[in-house]
């Protein structure tokens, strides 16, 4: 057998490829899309979290030269550290989705005025005695370590002075009010239970506390959290297939269903690259 060639795709497609298909005049998509060039074959990922489904197809190409260029790759780490960055938001919401359900909890824990913390890190320390004490009055009960995702939003604004608070997404095996008054920072502290959406999970509450950041939005999560499931394939979808799935939705609801099976159709979007001409579908899917 010849050796394998190699493609080329190490790019951030999302920058690359952002202008809605949806958007454009049918001529003028049809324009672009006969102008494709270069690409070899379009690459499909699929990122499973949990029952949450996340799927991204775009194309790969001969040659490193042929690639858009893009201020990051591809494979770039998302920041554990500034929310403000899109991947990190995407990462995090399949990260919860991979670990927290029905049955989890999640609580905002807030600090009295004039007590705030006088930056960021002074935050995430506090917290994180607060995650400690959790943690011994587990280990007295027989109980592991608890599981859990948080994120601190701090910001300091000239007339308003500095805000801050948390948000964390953890274990249900927890008593709520053991939990508040192990908080000796703040008198608002409320703790629920998850309730997830059939549609979209938990995104809902995730896009929440990540939403519009405004100063510092950094998150934090435990150790012995399952990372979502990634597979990738470049056989998955023929570029004809990717184009006729681009200008049809319907026959993109169909291939997608007929590619995960057991998994219901929520929604898709098409994008376009008015360079090369070539095509981005990210779609979501969920498990019932």
């Amino acid at each position: 057998m010849g050796k394998k060639k190699k493609l080329y795709d190490d790019y951030d497609y999302e920058e690359a490829y952002n202008k809605q298909r949806l958007k454009l005049e049918e001529w003028e998509a049809e324009q672009i899309a006969k102008q494709g060039k270069h690409c070899a074959a379009y690459r499909t990922t699929t990122t499973e979290a949990g029952k949450q489904i996340e799927v991204d197809i775009y194309p790969s190409f001969n040659s490193r030269h042929d690639m858009p260029r893009t201020k990051r790759k591809r494979e770039s780490r998302p920041s554990q550290k500034n929310l403000n960055e899109k991947r990190a938001r995407r990462y995090l919401n399949n990260l919860a989705a991979a670990n927290f359900g029905k049955g989890d909890l999640w609580g905002t824990f807030t600090y009295r005025a004039g007590e705030e913390p006088a930056s960021v890190e002074d935050a995430e320390r506090i917290f994180g005695n607060f995650i400690k004490r959790i943690n011994r009055r587990r280990k007295k009960q027989g109980k592991p370590n608890l599981l859990y995702i948080y994120v601190t939003e701090w910001s300091d604004d000239p007339q308003k002075g500095i805000r801050v608070h948390h948000h964390m997404i953890f274990s249900g095996d927890c008593d709520r009010d053991e939990i508040e008054k192990l908080w000796y920072h703040g008198d608002r502290t409320e703790t629920k239970r998850l309730a997830p959406d059939p549609d979209t999970h938990i995104t809902g509450l995730v896009n929440y506390i990540t939403k519009d950041p405004k100063g510092h939005k950094r998150w934090k999560s435990s150790k012995g959290l399952k990372k979502p499931t990634v597979t990738r394939s470049y056989s998955k979808f023929s570029r004809a297939k990717v184009r006729n799935m681009a200008f049809d939705h319907a026959l993109l609801e169909k291939e997608l269903k007929a590619k995960y099976k057991n998994a219901r159709f929520i929604d898709a979007s098409v994008f376009v690259n008015e360079v090369n001409g070539g095509f981005y579908i990210y779609a979501r899917m969920v498990r019932d």
